[in-house]
């Protein structure tokens, strides 16, 4: 049976054209110009070939050969492995096996499973051997945030084996999903194994379909490199279109990256994530950003909406949230705690429509530090930081951050953006993150946070 129809294949060849033509730098998984990505991973390869044959011949352990990839990786992100099918899948399988015996039963595992495969039926057979090994330890875990995801394990292993033989094997990407669903090539089936399956059979047949149209030899890379520009560029009219009227059908917000001089009404769209916003957050959260930006509400109504939904969201992220707000006084909107880690941070909602500057603020800061700080430290928690929320920023901060972080006793001021915060609560639902994982991304992308931060980090690449 014929799986590309010929309206698809026209929508493939355009896709294609528009990419050549453009000549634009390649894009990486997360939609960043990477200058001569191939060249970098033809250097690569070989450091990481040699990192899996040290596993492969069993002269490292599980663990080590965790850390040695995620140490590469993080200097060399050419493949996208940091993201969370690749890195973090890796940390809970590892995590997930308590035991001596658990951690060898799984290295013999990942030796078999990680080696090249010899045909596609060899394959499928070892990705339904650590879907099968998955499965069992997620359906029977009692918090599957803490443990490895099954639907990883289709990228998981063809990374592996990309790595060995990159003119054989494609990765399986989400991004390159979400591509082929956007032009209606993709269904996703039930399984790691069928969807791994059907990836290869399409993949194949776009590089034969595109080979037959350029008279060239077409790599996996190439195809790649096609699809991420095709996800990362509005220009593509028939398609893009369609994708316009799909958000606007469900009001999805534009993923944006927002300077810290410039209100959220003039950004421009860089990155796309590879699901809907409103699949994954209620109604009541996802008016944030418009709530924001409405100018017929008197500010102190908009503001206490504005400041509720803020600290509903962090309550959904599992944050303990005491509730201060509008009428309590000189204090901050909201504290929101994490005791397991001694974490807490002070919570300042701002619903400023052409965007937050600091004016004469600063002082009321220093206050709500100077008072609640060691309240805080006498419950117990030793890692303070003040967060503020709004939908935009349009001054810099960066000298009374400075301040604040040097005297008092704020380890991390983070100014975080409306959509920022919709984005983790949305990976939070759909990739079932734990709260740990939030705060590290919360204060570990500098000073300013936005929805690009998010995507970045935790997108199904």
């Amino acid at each position: 049976m014929e799986l590309i129809t010929n309206e698809i294949k026209k929508e493939i060849l355009a896709i294609w054209d528009k990419y050549i033509s453009e000549n634009s730098p390649v894009l990486d998984v997360k939609g960043k110009g990477i200058e001569n990505i191939d060249g970098k991973r033809i250097s690569a390869i070989p450091i990481l070939k040699v990192l899996i044959d040290e596993f492969l011949a069993n002269k490292v352990t599980v663990s080590e050969f965790k850390t040695s990839i995620d140490s590469f990786n993080k200097q060399n992100n050419l493949w996208g492995f940091t993201s969370i099918k690749g890195q973090m899948f890796f940390n809970l399988l590892v995590k997930s096996n308590d035991t001596e015996d658990k951690l060898n039963h799984l290295k013999n595992l990942l030796i078999n499973t990680i080696s090249i495969p010899f045909t596609i039926d060899d394959a499928l057979s070892r990705i339904d051997k650590l879907e099968q090994y998955c499965l069992k330890v997620f359906t029977t875990a009692p918090d599957k945030r803490k443990v490895p995801n099954p639907g990883s394990v289709g990228y998981f292993l063809s990374y592996f084996w990309q790595i060995q033989n990159h003119e054989k094997w494609p990765v399986m990407y989400s991004s390159m999903i979400a591509a082929w669903t956007d032009i209606e090539l993709w269904k996703t089936p039930s399984s790691q194994k069928d969807s791994f399956h059907l990836f290869w059979l399409l993949n194949h047949d776009i590089k034969t379909i595109i080979e037959a149209h350029t008279k060239k030899p077409i790599s996996n890379w190439d195809v790649e490199h096609s699809f991420w520009n095709f996800r990362g560029n509005i220009g593509h009219a028939k398609t893009i279109s369609n994708q316009q009227n799909k958000s606007k059908e469900k009001s999805e917000p534009l993923i944006t990256t927002i300077s810290e001089s410039t209100p959220i009404e003039e950004t421009e769209t860089l990155l796309k994530s590879n699901f809907e916003l409103s699949d994954y957050i209620i109604p009541k959260v996802a008016r944030l950003i418009e709530l924001g930006n409405q100018k017929d509400k008197s500010a102190a109504a908009k503001g206490s909406e504005f400041e509720k939904l803020v600290a509903e969201i962090f309550k959904q992220l599992d944050f303990e949230v005491e509730n201060l707000g509008q009428g309590t006084g000189r204090n901050p909107d909201a504290i929101i705690k994490f005791r397991e880690e001694n974490t807490a941070f002070l919570v300042d909602a701002k619903a400023y429509s052409s965007g937050y500057s600091l004016g004469i603020d600063d002082r009321a800061i220093k206050e709500y530090i100077n008072h609640h700080c060691p309240r805080l430290q006498k419950e117990g928690y030793k890692k303070i930081g003040f967060i503020i929320v709004s939908n935009s920023f349009k001054s810099n901060f960066d000298s009374f951050i400075n301040e604040i972080t040097w005297d008092s006793d704020i380890k991390r001021f983070v100014l975080l953006t409306s959509e920022a915060l919709l984005y983790l609560l949305a990976y939070k639902t759909k990739n079932k993150l734990p709260i740990s994982s939030i705060i590290e991304s919360i204060v570990g992308f500098g000073n300013h946070v936005t929805a690009k931060h998010i995507i970045e980090e935790y997108d199904d690449f």
